[in-house]
């Protein structure tokens, strides 16, 4: 198993369930998890499961991509606020890109991202659609 493989499996929680963090003394939340609080420098943080909720803040859509993504093509690729508040980025998908809108509201769907080679690694992680 390569070191990514290894690497991307023992963070699978927080890209299978959209695990952040939130801070014990002033309430932020955080994805991706922090060591620290940024808004009062607190350490007392602990895990908590984002909302799978929210709505596309921006977004840009990519007609060229990287390797490994060809069977996607066009990728969306948007900032999505949470209902939390929290900013994260992710792919849209299920959703033609003419019909996409600043605003709309979307959730959290499991999707394959893509595959290591043709027997290796699946990568399973988050994704969004529109409601």
């Amino acid at each position: 198993m390569s070191e990514v493989a290894i690497s991307y499996w023992r963070m699978r929680a927080r890209y299978y369930r959209l695990l952040g963090n939130k801070c014990s003394s002033c309430g932020s939340e955080y994805y991706p998890p922090v060591y620290l609080c940024r808004r009062c420098g607190s350490e007392s943080l602990v895990d908590v499961e984002m909302p799978n909720t929210g709505q596309i803040v921006t977004y840009t859509i990519l007609r060229e991509v990287m390797a490994g993504f060809e069977g996607q093509q066009p990728l969306v690729l948007g900032i999505i606020r949470l209902d939390n508040g929290v900013k994260v980025v992710g792919q849209i998908v299920d959703t033609p890109p003419e019909a996409l809108k600043i605003g709309s509201r979307v959730k959290m769907v499991f999707r394959k991202i893509r595959e290591e080679g043709e027997a290796g690694q699946i990568y399973y992680g988050y994704k969004f659609t529109t409601l």
